[in-house]
């Protein structure tokens, strides 16, 4: 767990005591501590940088159609990551060790840009080339026309540590609607060089009392994003359950099956968290929403989609259970 920031009453700051980090062995009762880097801020963006885009589900919680690193936008300026949602929405990440007033203003720069961006535009930025954009967005969405820009983007800030005024304006923007993602990012080592990553998905209000399944947002349980962990424990994807994802028009079709840690292992044994990381392996392709493609026991079976769907509104109604 990492050290919480000051927290304020009455005015004067109070003091949260720092929680240490440890490992449990199986064969010892010493606790082995890690310790929270505090590297360069170059070197903390740089790596987590490379981490989120290589594995956007992990720390977004979502599929992401990624576009580029550090594009060159209209107006100035190089944000991070830029991708697109599910919605074609343009998603700006951004990687600061430390988010202070003067990153925020760049942020709602870049997203006045993403307001008025197009799909042209983001051709020319495509780190498969402008050709490609086209088919691989089209693959991602899964539709047979193209799905034009939502002219709403969205903003993920991903740091170490958030200005106390700086946390104060993100905390007005999100209270007033501005589409805007707050998400602490702590990495850490122990005496052996081992690292572990901590990725704070904040908490969200629970999931709404919902008269039908259409007003329940079936990606989420308990505030936060369904992982394919959440299924198995559930019993809807049993460790050992055969998936299948079919290209009939590409004449391909993939296997792998679920572990019990909820991993997707490929027919090559390699094993990824995520559906959508599972899918893009398995075919090389540049996105995939894997909750869609994949399917339980054959081509014609629910969608992992599907499963997440009974699962959200399960426990929704046990939500409005007295």
């Amino acid at each position: 767990m990492p050290r919480r920031p000051g927290q304020h009453r009455g005015g004067e700051s109070v003091r949260v005591p720092t929680i240490a980090l440890f490992e449990i062995p199986a064969n010892t009762e010493d606790l082995l501590p890690f310790k929270r880097l505090s590297g360069s801020g170059v070197l903390y963006e740089q790596e987590l940088q490379h981490l989120i885009w290589e594995n956007p589900e992990e720390f977004t919680g979502e599929p992401l159609f990624r576009v580029a690193q550090t594009p060159t936008v209209a107006g100035g300026g190089k944000p991070d990551i830029v991708a697109l949602d599910q919605d074609g929405r343009v998603v700006v990440i951004e990687i600061k060790r430390a988010v202070e007033r003067r990153q925020l203003a760049q942020c709602l720069e870049y997203a006045g840009w993403a307001k008025a961006t197009n799909l042209d535009e983001l051709a020319g930025m495509y780190h498969g080339g402008p050709q490609q954009f086209f088919d691989d967005w089209q693959e991602f969405t899964d539709s047979a026309h193209l799905q034009l820009v939502n002219p709403y983007p969205r903003l993920a800030l991903f740091a170490r540590d958030f200005d106390k005024r700086t946390s104060a304006a993100l905390s007005f923007l999100e209270d007033h609607g501005v589409p805007l993602t707050r998400i602490p990012v702590t990495i850490y080592e122990d005496q052996g060089g081992r690292r572990l990553i901590d990725v704070e998905t904040g908490v969200e209000p629970n999931l709404p009392t919902a008269d039908s399944e259409a007003e329940i947002d079936h990606t989420k349980i308990d505030g936060r994003r369904v992982r394919m962990s959440d299924l198995v424990e559930a019993d809807l994807v049993p460790p050992g359950t055969s998936l299948v994802w079919n290209r009939p028009q590409l004449g391909h079709e993939y296997t792998a099956t679920v572990t019990p840690a909820g991993a997707i292992k490929l027919s090559d044994g390699r094993a990824f968290s995520t559906p959508s990381k599972a899918g893009m392996e398995a075919a090389g392709i540049a996105a995939l929403d894997g909750w869609l493609a994949w399917r339980v026991g054959a081509a014609d079976g629910k969608s992992l989609d599907d499963l997440r769907r009974a699962l959200a509104v399960s426990h929704a109604q046990q939500d409005s259970e007295p």
